[in-house]
């Protein structure tokens, strides 16, 4: 009965505050009962270039002289053939790349939090929201947008926007936990507000909501199990999924996304690889020439976002790498699959002699040995050396595998560099973002 309530506000709200999205929901819906969703895709991806050629003044400059744009409707074949947008190129012509027949309200801007570097804006186009696709990717794990949900975020959201959160979204409940300066009363009430509102979903950041499920863990604390835990941000450890599941009592979902493109992939329920929005976004994986890879070969990405006319982003190297996966799921969904992406293409253990070590390796390489961290962290110094920093779950826990691990990483160097291990009480962080490598390499 009380679900029944909140569906019908939740239904009545969004039809009266926002008509449109009611539509662009049924319009992704539709999208998957596509007899052709390559073909879909790539109607799309020649929409956004003729968009592009037309309205924005740096990918007219950008795609000067490439004849095979002059027949107008190009092939998937000349699509590769489209310099890629650079972050760089991103940076310095932020007011080009915009598209000139666009209003204020058709937009709002979003800026990186600058893990891996200077940070970088982007218009996010207001007529099409990630919010469908959010809610796609819910209903895979039976979540509903109008049931409670619990989020674990780094800092506390100003005062003003969380009364205008709430009041949005009454009468479905939402609690949120600040971990910048976690202490116990903070956790003790959080946990109280959970079991009180008994939400579907927990979503977060990966190191803040590990940090939560291990407080439970060490504490023999239980909660009322949610639906699923939908984590982003970070690459994801299996044992810090197997933690959380086991201090959850659900299942825990992976997904793919950044500050310029919220929405790339994700999970469901077999997690057997994240899934490609492929109706709203184009990804590649490619080599150094830029050219396609075989399936389950590790390749930079490439991304084009589908459904951004304010502020088109075409073939963008956003320095992650990743790669497609050659099987398709057990779930029947047509959309295709990608691995987890465990690293960035940008920010890597590199040697004197030009080794580099990816993050997946790494990822790879130090598993069995994180049930006993709360985080780690990855400095490379300018000499080349290595310290790995790490966060023991309890004092007498840490030293001996972060021993192993530095071993393990110098051996994967050929000893070229100098690996030692280091226990910290926190983490270096970026803004909102705790990079798995930071880098001081020229």
């Amino acid at each position: 009965m009380k679900n029944s309530f909140l569906k019908a506000v939740f239904s009545f709200k969004t039809k009266i505050v926002n008509p449109k999205l009611e539509g662009l929901r049924r319009s992704t819906a539709a999208n998957l009962q596509v007899e052709d969703l390559t073909e879909l895709n790539l109607r799309k991806r020649q929409d956004l270039l003729k968009h592009a050629l037309t309205q924005s003044p740096f990918y007219q400059k950008k795609y000067k002289g490439l004849d095979f744009l002059k027949k107008g409707v190009i092939r998937n074949e000349d699509f590769t053939k489209l310099p890629p947008l650079t972050r760089s190129e991103l940076r310095e012509n932020f007011g080009s790349i915009q598209a000139d027949n666009i209003s204020k309200s058709d937009y709002r801007k979003a800026t990186t939090s600058g893990s891996t570097g200077s940070p970088i804006s982007v218009l996010h186009d207001r007529r099409h929201p990630e919010t469908p696709i959010r809610w796609r990717i819910l209903n895979w794990w039976s979540v509903q947008p109008w049931e409670n949900q619990a989020f674990i975020y780094r800092y506390q959201r100003p005062l003003l926007k969380r009364l205008k959160n709430n009041l949005l979204w009454w009468p479905t409940q939402r609690i949120f936990l600040a971990a910048a300066d976690l202490n116990e009363k903070k956790l003790n009430k959080f946990v109280r507000d959970f079991n009180r509102i008994k939400p579907t979903l927990l979503q977060g950041y990966v190191d803040v909501v590990f940090e939560f499920a291990l407080y439970l863990l060490d504490n023999n604390i239980k909660i009322h199990p949610p639906k699923m835990v939908w984590v982003t941000s970070a690459p994801l450890f299996e044992e810090q999924r197997e933690l959380m599941e086991k201090a959850f009592g659900a299942p825990v979902c992976d997904q793919y996304g950044n500050t310029e493109i919220l929405l790339i992939a994700a999970e469901c329920p077999e997690q057997n690889g994240l899934h490609i929005m492929q109706d709203t976004v184009h990804i590649e994986f490619v080599d150094q020439d830029n050219q396609p890879v075989a399936p389950n070969t590790t390749g930079k990405i490439l991304l084009t976002d589908l459904t951004n006319y304010a502020f088109p982003l075409i073939r963008y190297e956003i320095g992650d790498e990743g790669k497609y996966l050659d099987h398709t799921c057990s779930c029947g969904r047509p959309l295709p699959l990608m691995e987890n992406v465990r690293g960035r293409q940008t920010v890597n253990i590199k040697t004197p002699s030009g080794l580099r070590i990816r993050g997946e390796h790494l990822m790879a390489m130090f598993n069995g040995y994180m049930k006993v961290f709360k985080e780690i962290q990855l400095q490379q110094e300018g000499d080349f050396s290595v310290c790995i920093a790490y966060v023991p779950r309890t004092a007498n826990e840490g030293q001996k595998e972060a021993e192993k691990m530095a071993n393990l990483l110098m051996q994967r160097a050929r000893s070229e560099i100098v690996v030692t291990a280091k226990r910290v009480d926190q983490i270096e962080r970026t803004t909102t973002k705790t990079p798995l490598i930071i880098s001081h390499l020229n």
